[in-house]
């Protein structure tokens, strides 16, 4: 890892240079014919002509400025000082090792542009190569102006979402600066050696900030290569300056009222885009989609695909616009398909390092090209600001369809003063006119309350339109839980109440310490839980639907305890209901939470174990089955069933003799309650218990990440 920066290895100042972030070998594919400015005598033609001739001259939409200009290649896409080290000993160390992966990289590309220049269907990239390439393409997005900015904004202060970890983990290694941090991890992703027995993986988790260890490994795991053509020669794709860095995928986001800003709640990357020439691009494909003729994990990768839906404000809209694109895995030398099966070949016992893989060149139609390029335009505002193209003809028709053609996914718009994206579609409008054409944004601009109040009173709005019937289940439940027709308005007003000092309490405590905001969320639910049972069973309905406008989901855990309400004590009733509903959030979201498969000897294990433990069987409120887990909480105590635990050291007696107590109680709960609920609504209970609440410990089912309703 490198040394810290400090201030008292600062060497002298050096003459600034131009770092582009993307490299000359793939702006050189976009060069076009020059064309000096109209205006100039000949004289000055010749002069700006020999002036840009060295490295040649792209066509550029130029946002700042709102023109459509010619820019010379090596002042394009780049920054002054970009990956300059003032505090180094050598300034300029991270560029000079950015050009010698650039070396690298440049060369495997150019070999596959030739081959595509050449008409082949396909190249083989040995193991090492192929290596090369995927660290390169992380480290493209990696080395961006959006994340320069994000390490070296403007304020100084570092206010990203992962804002405390990062000040954290600057105070533990010694880092003065935010950008210090993105340096030093730069110089790590760039020296990585990518072997066979994946031993970078240790490396990089030692050398690299935690969180973007993270994500060089997703990165890397996570997606496959694929190479991309258009099928028809007069298609072209665009290159955008942060054309490396966007994805295409859900991203979900809420209004905050109080910054008046979108929030992102989650995002999924299921296609990343490389262009290297207008005719050819590199596409890395999410592994939670199909993988063409020989996907071996179909059933995991649909299940960990619904989950991934599961995470966004509408799953049912979740999915991917770019689902039918035309890619596969690359094929391999060491093995190959027989009747759907891969079957190892003679190549198999080679050492990894002559593995080789064969990439086809997959021919795309204009209908993906169309996307993929609305997709760049769609973020082609933030951060940088310039787009480069091959021809004005694709470039107009690709921004008029851009504005016209209505998305789901794309372009929203806000009546938010100074809205970034509202400003964005006006200037495409008059490059538009530039490049011969006349269109006009026909996206709708949506109205955003512009306070909480507002915010609430929409939202709640949303909510009340999905309420069912006066004699549906809904209804029932509510009047079961003490609530009359005419009192609803009353209690709905109050829930939202309730989820306004959610939201505020949230805001306030961001810069917090975990373990303090722990503590608040902690004293904010004992709160909540003693307001009326009614008012808590639809605040849980308001919170899990957070951010949505439409296809509220309605139903939860807290029906099944609602339906059960008469069988549990009132001192504790809310508390169950709370418990049952954020609990299975969690579990949707986070699979990994308490005890679910198995139990690690270190501070991971320690946290889902507690997770776990949390709650008692003498605190579940049913007086019927508090008295059985006492009577067999005693009966396991003088049978020593904790002294035959497979897991010594790891549980507390108290602990061991609960979850013995759960295993019986799972056995008699049904037969102790006959009588007392509907065999249904009894049903559903044992399930929600044992499946969410109590489970024994490692037997949490996977049925218990997805939902618990009432019958």
């Amino acid at each position: 890892m490198a040394t810290p920066s400090t201030s008292a290895n600062r060497a002298e100042p050096q003459r600034p240079q131009y770092h582009h972030f993307i490299p000359r070998f793939i702006l050189r594919n976009y060069a076009g014919p020059m064309q000096p400015p109209s205006g100039l005598n000949k004289k000055k033609q010749k002069r700006w002509v020999q002036t840009h001739s060295k490295d040649g001259v792209l066509n550029v939409i130029d946002l700042d400025n709102v023109k459509v200009v010619q820019s010379p290649l090596s002042g394009t896409l780049g920054l002054l000082d970009m990956y300059r080290d003032i505090n180094s000993s050598d300034q300029y160390d991270v560029e000079k090792r950015l050009s010698v992966l650039e070396g690298q990289a440049g060369t495997i590309i150019s070999e596959i542009k030739k081959a595509f220049d050449s008409g082949l269907p396909d190249i083989w990239l040995i193991r090492s190569k192929r290596d090369i390439l995927r660290k390169f393409l992380f480290i493209m997005k990696y080395r961006s102006q959006g994340f320069h900015q994000r390490f070296n904004p403007e304020t100084g202060d570092y206010i990203a979402d992962d804002r405390e970890d990062m000040l954290t983990y600057m105070n533990v290694k010694g880092f003065a600066k935010p950008i210090d941090v993105w340096l030093n991890n730069l110089r790590n992703f760039i020296d990585i050696k990518m072997d066979a027995e994946q031993q970078w993986i240790q490396t990089i988790f030692e050398n690299v900030y935690p969180g973007d260890a993270k994500w060089f490994f997703a990165h890397i795991q996570g997606s496959y290569l694929a190479l991309c053509q258009t099928s028809n020669s007069n298609d072209e794709f665009l290159l955008t300056g942060n054309a490396y860095s966007i994805f295409e995928g859900p991203l979900s986001e809420v209004f905050d009222v109080t910054t008046q800003k979108m929030v992102t709640t989650a995002y999924t990357e299921y296609h990343c885009f490389a262009p290297i020439s207008p005719r050819l691009i590199i596409v890395l494909r999410s592994n939670l989609l199909p993988q063409g003729m020989h996907n071996d994990g179909e059933d995991a990768c649909k299940e960990a695909l619904q989950y991934t839906k599961s995470l966004h404000n509408d799953p049912a809209s979740a999915g991917s616009t770019l689902l039918d694109l035309p890619v596969e895995k690359c094929r391999n030398s060491y093995s190959i398909v027989q009747n759907g099966t891969i079957v190892p070949t003679t190549d198999y016992s080679l050492p990894p390092s002559q593995h080789k893989f064969l990439f086809r060149f997959f021919p795309v139609q204009t209908k993906h090209v169309t996307m993929i390029n609305y997709i760049m335009l769609n973020e082609a505002f933030r951060p940088s600001t310039r787009i480069v193209f091959k021809s004005k003809d694709v470039a107009r028709l690709s921004i008029e369809g851009y504005l016209t053609e209505a998305h789901p996914r794309l372009t929203t718009v806000t009546d938010v003063p100074g809205d970034e994206r509202r400003k964005y579609l006006g200037n495409l409008e008059s490059i538009v006119h530039q490049l011969g054409g006349t269109v006009k944004s026909k996206h709708p601009v949506i109205s955003i309350p512009k306070d909480e109040e507002g915010a609430f009173r929409a939202w709640g709005e949303s909510f009340r339109k999905a309420m069912p019937a006066v004699d549906a289940p809904f209804t029932i439940l509510h009047k079961g839980l003490g609530g009359l027709p005419e009192s609803l308005p009353k209690d709905m007003d109050q829930a939202k109440k309730m989820m306004n000092l959610v939201v505020k309490v949230d805001v306030c405590i961001q810069r917090l310490s975990t373990r303090a905001k722990d503590e608040v969320r902690l004293n904010r639910q004992e709160l909540l839980i003693t307001l009326p049972p009614r008012r808590v069973w639809l605040f849980l309905k308001l919170i899990r639907n957070m951010g949505r406008s439409h296809d509220l989901d309605m139903d939860g855990p807290e029906d099944v305890i609602a339906t059960a309400a008469q069988l549990f004590k009132p001192s504790v009733l809310t508390r169950i209901m709370y418990h049952a509903s954020r609990t299975q959030d969690i579990l949707i979201r986070n699979p990994d939470v308490g005890l679910v498969n198995e139990l690690t000897l270190d501070d991971e294990g320690h946290r889902r174990l507690s997770q776990e433990m949390h709650l008692v069987f003498q605190r579940i409120g049913i007086e019927k089955i508090e008295e059985l887990s006492k009577v067999l909480y005693d009966q396991a105590k003088q049978m020593k069933v904790h002294k035959q635990s497979g897991y010594p050291g790891l549980f507390t007696e108290d602990q061991l003799l609960e979850l013995a107590a759960r295993n019986s109680v799972q056995d008699l709960f049904v037969n102790v309650l006959s009588g007392d609920l509907e065999d249904g609504a009894l049903l559903d209970l044992k399930k929600l218990m044992f499946e969410i609440l109590y489970p024994p410990a490692f037997a949490r089912s996977k049925q218990a990440r997805g939902k618990t309703r009432a019958r």
